[in-house]
């Protein structure tokens, strides 16, 4: 390829510069298959091409009749031979020649003899040309060398010929003994050459191997004997003669950097040479070529000692050299064209650029003597360098493979042409050079430097290996500079390779790290492209994008990196302590341009068999896999059977060691080294490709390698170059990457000038995050997945990217959630309020609904709420105005639902310039506080400088004969630094106000402090210090408010209960809020955690019960006040319930509270109630209750709501007649079972404590039964219901209830279409199918929850608008409760029975599924009596060999529950059988039963199915045989887990149950018939489809009236 190659452009050249056209030859290429699939670089060159056979060049190049018929076919006018193949082979020319086809080169008998290497040598002695001693060096005339005497064909007769070849080893050691072995002995075959059919011996035992791998190499050649010419220079002669008798020396080379006899640079002029000695050469060169009529060009090799100024013969190459070039380039000459023209029958002094080379007109035609003048003087040097595709760690072995680019810029001092284009490649049959680099200069080093330069800019890429990074360091050596080599001189390097190419170990590391995280992110971002491409939905790779380990093994250590992008292309690389920062782009050609530690790295890679093959700044570096032979590990995924061996046994190499079962076939496993054997696992384990089985200690410990774990510190600069700008650091937060949000927005802030381009960024940043996010909230990801793979299947990155952004939840609410509290001090920081479009961006967030978005909800809100609350100085001024207002009542004022936002702002007040208004705000806020209590006494005064207010109140639900007067007592302390000093004066002074000293603790006392800030431990201390004062005056709680300027104050509670220390459950509230809101009846059984709540009145806590229960319920108490009258009515009770659940919606977004938390709200309402009885307020409750449930079902469902209370206080009078309250508690509770049943009391309060001691019953006759009733902790069916939350469904029995409400509002919807009917009473009924004594199913009824067996059933009387008179349904539910609702014995007989009862009696059958599949359980009484056999007790993850049971225990067990055998221990267990029914394989032919029955069922009744939470195994299987089904969103059917899946499948193919059988794949695939969104809307469709159904089979369907 190279030769056609150069000989095309020369050509070509020579033919424009001649004849303006450079078509005018036409060339045909021969080419094989593996150079078409190379993209071999003379084929597109040449005018045409003739495909010949492939392989060895036997079958093409090399194969005279292939060469000769194409060019008969051809009608070529020329053959051009090139070098090597049949370039020497004379049947060539001759063959040719009788074709009448000119062959550009020596005649066939000239090639005959000087081709040949013997016949060379005889020719160049004939000549009297100087040469070696050698095989040929006797036998002639007196034993002298050999002479030619040529016969009348010119050729050396075959006597004389045969006389230098040595035809067998004795010849050739005889001919050796004769030259002798003192400088080394050369075994040649006179028809090899580039490096091949040649060996160095000295001595004969070598000699005897060497000449049979000769004779191997070059079959059939000649083979001759020769002396090694030591400390020798190669020196050629370029030698032309032309059809005339004339040839000519143009001048030559010097070739010595060889290898293994093949050369790697050549340069001209010979330099070494004395200009003389050279001349000399040149002469006998021509002297030679001339007296045999040589045609063509050709090159005389010299061997030349430099010491001893001596040059020998070594051979005569009758053809063109591929370092050619090199004499192009020192004369000028252009040789392929020069051969051209002599081929043509042009004498050499006719030819322009010889002529030129000696001065001469180049348009004149004189003859030049070349024999006699001289050429002019060379002024210039070239030295050039053969590209190969060898490797030179492996002493330039040769490669093959693609070439995907040669990077390589010509100047005018470097050129160089290639054999392959782009996308090519070697294969194995090519020569190993592709390329020849020249480079030239005025002298020698000029030309040097400029290779140099020339060779670090190059860039091969592909899968071979190349010798560039080797060549510039051997230019760079020395030796090289003051030209001291010589042909040893390369191989003695290579020996001793003492030229290495030098990189720092930390920096091929990192580049390695670098490259591996690069091709990890484009690798795996190609497999979820390509997923997404077939249909998948899966986004569980995702993540491994941007957060990966990465392992880099060299120089037998291992760098464990951990990486994470921080950026598209920011990557920050963790090993050990070291952190590396590293910007990695990629080249338009592939190159990765790396920088980090303030340097730029060029990094390519190339992973091969043997490991990683890495360029970094142009050097080449392999990294070898790491294999540690001692390793037995899996190439399966499966399940460990057995060991074959024992453990601590032999095993030999390729001998099976363990069996495996994998996709249900039993699978050996051999091994892979000879030792001893170690088990890692047990029988039973599951495995994954690549787990460790087994260990070995090997026979041979040599091949043991031990790795090390890198843990130190890298020599890499933590300098960094990346330079992010703060904008596009929140851009690359919102994209999904790992950065410090806190950070990121302080610093994005800092950097904007204005408040408007702040609040654009805030704008820009939140509606990135809405746009991401809601196409995921409330949706199933499948979906959105789906969606988006449909709306860019051109574009698939673009999902990623989406999906990216959306696994970054965390990091990017992080981030929004700083930018929101940076608005905190907007208006101080950039002097301007919060910008409009920010408060719409925060608004727009309001929108999402998921949990997971709940921080920022609650942010963004309370942000949106104070931007639309009036200024302080505004709201201020409003209140102030109305305390002036000589119009104003003060304690009507206190009582307004208008107050409600200003009560704390009246403590701002306390500090007014005007005493009235003080004096006004502070009675103002006492009534207020003070709201429920009579107030009989109260006074303002300033006592010692100090705004003070002594007051004393009653209860006001207490009959007056009953009361008990208290005290309150309010003063202020200016500074909160003088508060321990000053507080005995403030309590001294309340102690004034007193007549002697109280017996009960019933009086309060509330101290402000004006200024100043201050903690609850300083101020605790300060109590505790005067807590016998305290108790002496009887005060009851101490509270503190802290006035805060603009803010809301600071409230701080210390009761004397807890020995004045603060209560931090009262934290914030002010001094009567407690009761208000009865937290005392929650702490006796919950430890309460305040979260924060939106309402000022309204307190939210997260309950957890003070049990050792295992899954006992987490409680949400919304507890709020209310000064809003009209509670009892359904539009005031649906406002202030809608506020309650407002509050609890807010609260489920806080991450503490669980998903499956129940939820309880009570509302004290303040305004009396007047006109009503309690009686009359506990009817018209139940009534409200029912619209209530009806109306907002599905959000009461939501948000769990099992308990709603609300307390009323209802005007009356007391048996004198005096005016009194009656608190009345209305409760709708779902504790006993039923949803939200309603009930009614009134409380009867302690007079001193105001505590309630009896809550009495509101009956139809007389309030009888009263009792005590503080919260009670959670009962076993609130458990229950958490335990199916929990589970995404709802609890069986309150499906009774979801049923009701459906009815009701089925109900409302027909009567909003017809007129004159109303909703029946007794709108739903169910009764229980229980098994009775004799195990039928019987009607009746039991306590909810005390069900052991995990299947429940019911007949339903439902009064539907179809049925206003009531139809009959038979509904079957798993119990998710019971053993996760798995089938066993006892539920399959109940679904089995339940259904033959709806088939006898004709009547519709649904089912609710929530289950487990079929169960299998474990024999509990067991588990603490076994003991375990280890393999190593030492050790015990190598496994157990058996469980086994002492003597004692295996007595004193019922007999047949376990299966033994005798061991030394005891007994070791076989089986275990167990006494219980129901925990084997007994379910699994329960699920055939129960599955014959639903096929029966549906040829004879109407069945419907409904899914909720999920569906498994035989649950999934009922509900497909019952065909119609109804599923929640959030309710797969499926019949093994995806984390089962995945297991068998060896990798995280699916992220989710809803993949395998969620409704995105079963309802588009006609399974599922109806998709809900929750069980509410669920059993509205349960309802709607029976709509259908009639009562029995054999009755008609009903005809619902309409209007």
């Amino acid at each position: 390829g190279m030769a056609a190659t150069k000989s095309i452009m020369s050509m070509r050249q020579w033919a424009y510069m001649t004849f303006g056209d450079e078509n005018a030859i036409q060339f045909v290429a021969m080419a094989t298959p593996e150079d078409l699939k190379a993209n071999a670089e003379f084929i597109r060159l040449a005018d045409s091409f003739v495909e010949v056979p492939g392989g060895k060049n036997l079958n093409n190049y090399a194969n005279v009749e292939v060469i000769t018929k194409i060019a008969k076919e051809q009608g070529v006018d020329a053959v051009w031979p090139g070098w090597g193949h049949a370039s020497e082979n004379p049947k060539l020319p001759n063959t040719l020649n009788a074709l009448g086809i000119k062959f550009i080169g020596p005649t066939g008998p000239v090639m005959s003899v000087l081709g040949d290497k013997i016949a060379a040598n005889i020719l160049a002695q004939t000549a009297k040309v100087p040469s070696i001693p050698w095989s040929g060096s006797f036998g002639g005339p007196d034993d002298g060398p050999l002479q030619a005497n040529l016969n009348a064909e010119g050729t050396i007769p075959d006597e004389i010929f045969e006389k230098g070849t040595t035809r067998t080893v004795e010849e050739a050691v005889e001919a050796a003994r004769r030259i002798g072995y003192e400088n080394g002995i050369m075994i040649k075959a006179s028809e090899g050459g580039g490096g091949k059919g040649i060996r160095f011996v000295d001595n004969e035992d070598d000699l005897r191997n060497a000449f049979v791998q000769v004779t191997n190499e070059v079959v059939g050649s000649p083979i001759f004997i020769m002396q090694l010419c030591k400390n020798a220079r190669h020196i050629e002669v370029q030698i032309v003669g032309d059809q005339h008798g004339n040839a000519v020396a143009l001048n030559g080379r010097d070739c010595s950097t060889q290898r293994r006899f093949q050369k790697i640079f050549e340069e001209g002029p010979p330099s070494i040479v004395p200009k003389e000695t050279f001349h000399e050469m040149e002469l006998a060169a021509q002297r030679l070529t001339q007296n045999i009529g040589y045609q063509g060009a050709g090159t005389v090799e010299y061997l030349y000692n430099a010491d001893t100024n001596d040059y020998y013969f070594l051979e005569l190459n009758p053809r063109l050299q591929v370092e050619h070039p090199v004499t192009e380039g020192i004369t000028g000459t252009n040789l392929p064209s020069t051969q051209l023209q002599v081929a043509m029958g042009i004498p050499l002094y006719n030819i322009p650029a010889i002529r030129m080379m000696y001065g001469k007109d180049p348009e004149a035609t004189d003859p030049i003597d070349f024999l006699e003048e001289r050429y002019l003087d060379i002024n210039t040097h070239v030295i050039a360098a053969r590209i190969t595709a060898e490797n030179p760690d492996e002493g330039f072995k040769p490669t093959s493979g693609s070439i995907e680019r040669i990077k390589f810029q010509s100047n005018p001092n470097v050129w160089g042409y290639f054999s392959v284009g782009a996308n090519g490649g070697i294969h194995e049959f090519a020569d190993s050079q592709f390329g020849h680099l020249f480079a030239k200069g005025p002298d020698r080093e000029s030309a040097r430097k400029s290779l140099v330069l020339a060779l670090k800019e190059m860039e091969v890429r592909g899968d071979i290996r190349n010798s560039v990074e080797y060549l510039v360091k051997l230019l760079e050596l020395d030796d090289f500079k003051a030209n001291n080599i010589d042909t040893s001189w390369l191989d003695g390097i290579l020996k001793e390779k003492s030229v290495t190419v030098d990189v720092a170990n930390d920096d091929v590391v990192v580049a390695a790290a670098v490259f591996k995280a690069f091709q990890h992110v484009k690798s795996v971002t190609d497999e979820v492209m390509e997923s997404f491409k077939k249909g998948q939905v899966s986004t569980g790779d995702i993540p491994g994008i941007n957060s990966f380990d990465v392992e880099v093994a060299y120089m037998d250590m291992k760098y464990p990196f951990h990486v994470e992008r921080t950026s598209p292309d920011v990557y920050k690389f963790s090993v050990g302590s070291n952190e590396i920062v590293v910007e990695v782009t990629q080249t338009a050609e592939g190159a990765l341009l790396a920088k980090y530690g303030g340097e730029t790295h060029r990094i390519l890679g190339m992973d091969e068999p043997l490991g990683l093959r890495l360029s970094l700044d142009g050097n080449t570096i392999l990294m070898p896999t790491i294999f540690d032979p001692s390793e037995l590990v899996s190439d399966v995924t499966g399940k460990v059977v057995r060991y074959l061996q024992d453990n601590g046994a032999n095993v030999e190499n390729g001998q099976p060691y363990i069996e495996v079962e994998a996709m249900k076939m039993i699978i050996p496993i051999k091994a892979t080294e000879s030792g001893k054997i170690t088990h890692n696992l047990s029988p039973g384990s599951v495995i994954s490709a690549g787990d460790l089985l087994a260990s070995l200690e090997l026979k041979d410990p040599s091949k043991v390698k031990k790795i090390g774990t890198f843990d130190g510190v890298l020599d890499i600069s933590s300098e960094t170059a990346v330079d992010v700008t703060p904008s596009s650091a929140v851009s690359n937060i919102l994209a999904g990457y790992k950065l410090d949000s806190e950070s990121v927005a302080a610093a994005a802030l800092d950097s904007v000038s204005d408040a408007a381009e702040a609040g654009d960024l805030i704008v820009g940043a939140i509606n990135e995050f809405y746009r991401v996010e809601s196409q995921f909230d409330g949706q199933i990801a499948d979906d959105v997945v789906r969606s988006m793979t449909k709306a860019n299947e051109e574009t698939l990155d673009v999902v990623i990217a989406e999906n990216q952004a959306h696994q970054s939840l965390k990091t990017r609410s992080q981030l929004i959630l700083a930018m929101i509290r940076q608005l905190a001090n907007f208006q101080d920081r950039f002097g301007a309020g919060i910008p409009d479009s920010v408060i719409e961006a925060l608004d727009t967030l309001s929108a999402l609904k998921g949990k997971e978005y709940g921080e920022i909800i609650l942010a963004a809100g309370e942000t949106v709420r104070a931007s639309k609350v009036p200024s302080f100085d505004v709201r201020r001024a409003d209140l102030r105005g109305k305390l002036t207002d000589s119009e104003t009542d003060l304690v009507e004022l206190s009582k307004s639902n208008t107050l409600s936002a200003g009560v704390d702002l009246l403590t701002n007040l306390f500090d007014d310039e005007d005493e009235d208004v003080k004096s006004a705000a502070l009675e103002t806020y006492m009534r207020r506080v003070y709201r429920t209590y009579e107030v009989p006494e109260l006074k303002v005064e300033t006592i010692d400088g100090r705004l003070s207010c002594s007051f004393a109140f009653e209860f006001s639900d207490v009959p007056s004969a009953e009361r008990v007067t208290r005290n309150g007592f309010f003063s202020t302390i200016e500074s909160s630094s003088d508060f321990a000093k000053e507080l005995p004066a403030v309590i001294s002074a309340f102690g004034s106000k007193l007549s002697g000293e109280s017996t009960a603790q019933t009086n309060v006392m509330t101290v402000r402090i004006a200024s100043g800030e201050t903690t609850a431990e300083e101020l605790e201390s300060a109590m505790i210090a005067n807590k016998d004062k305290l108790n002496m005056l009887g005060i009851r709680t101490v509270t503190v408010l802290q006035t805060r300027g603009k803010s809301d104050p600071y409230y701080f509670s210390f009761p004397s209960c807890d020995g004045f220390k603060e209560d931090p459950l009262r934290r914030g509230m002010r001094p009567t809020f407690h009761h208000l809101l009865e937290l005392g009846r929650l702490t006796d059984n919950y430890a309460l955690e305040r979260i924060k709540a939106v309402g000022r009145n309204v307190q939210i806590y997260v309950g957890s019960e003070k049990t050792a229960r295992r899954n006992a319920a987490q409680v949400v108490f919304v507890r709020g006040i209310t000064h809003t009258p009209g509670l009892t009515t359904v539009s005031g009770a649906r406002r202030t319930l809608l506020l309650g659940l407002d509050e609890l919606e807010r609260a489920q977004s806080n991450s503490k509270v669980a998903s499956q938390s129940s939820s309880r709200i009570f509302l004290h309402s303040l305004p009396e109630v007047s006109g009503s009885s309690p009686a009359e307020i506990a009817k018209e409750f139940d009534k409200v209750i029912d619209t209530l449930k009806s109306r907002l079902a599905t959000r009461l469902l939501k948000l769990r709501v099992d308990e709603i209370e609300a307390k009323v206080r209802v005007q009356s009078t007391d048996a004198d007649g005096n005016p009194m309250v009656v608190p009345v508690r209305l409760v709708a509770s779902s504790m006993g079972g039923e949803w939200l049943k309603t009930s009614a009391f009134i409380e009867r309060p302690d007079p001193v404590t105001g505590v309630t001691r009896e809550f009495c019953v509101i009956g139809e006759g007389e309030d009888a039964v009263c009792m005590l009733d503080p919260y009670d902790g959670a009962n076993v069916i609130q458990t229950k219901r958490s335990i199916a939350r929990r589970v995404g469904s709802t609890y069986a029995y309150d499906f009774l209830g979801l049923l009701e409400v459906g009815l009701i509002g089925e109900w409302e919807a027909y009567l909003g279409s017809v007129s004159g009917q109303s909703i029946p009473s007794n709108l739903f009924e169910a009764q229980e199918l229980i098994e009775g004594e004799d195990g039928e199913l019987v009607r009746g009824k039991r306590e909810i929850g005390t069900n052991k067996v995990g299947m429940v059933a019911w007949v339903a009387k439902m009064k539907t608008p179809e049925y206003p008179e009531g139809r009959e349904v038979v509904f079957i539910s798993n119990d998710v409760t019971v053993q996760s609702g798995s089938f066993g014995v006892a539920e399959d007989e109940i679904f089995f029975k339940a259904s033959k009862y709806a088939r006898e009696n004709k009547l519709p059958r649904v089912y609710i599924a929530c289950n487990s599949g079929a169960r299998i359980g474990l024999v509990d009484d067991l588990k603490p009596k076994f003991e375990i056999k280890f393999i190593d007790e030492a050790s015990p993850s190598k496994g157990f060999e058996y469980l086994y049971l002492t003597d004692d225990v295996y007595k004193s067990l019922p007999e047949g529950s376990v299966n033994v055998e005798k061991c030394p221990e005891g007994w070791a267990i076989k089986d275990i059988i167990g006494t219980t029914e129901g925990i084997g394989v007994e379910n699994l032919q329960g699920s055939g039963k129960i599955a014959g029955e639903t096929s029966k069922a549906y040829d004879e009744i109407f069945t419907l199915s409904y899914v909720t939470g999920r569906s498994v195994g035989i649950g999934a299987y009922l509900v497909r045989l019952g065909q119609r089904i109804i599923q929640m969103k959030q309710g797969p059917m499926l019949l093994t887990g995806y984390g089962a899946l995945n297991k068998l499948l060896g990798r995280e193919v699916y992220n989710s149950q809803d993949q395998l059988g969620g409704p995105q794949v079963m309802y588009p695939n006609g399974c599922t018939h109806e998709v809900v969104d929750d069980d509410q809307q669920g059993v509205a469709s349960i309802i709607q489809w029976l709509s259908f159904v009639p009562k029995t089979t054999d009755s008609l369907p009903a005809v619902r009236e309409s209007a």
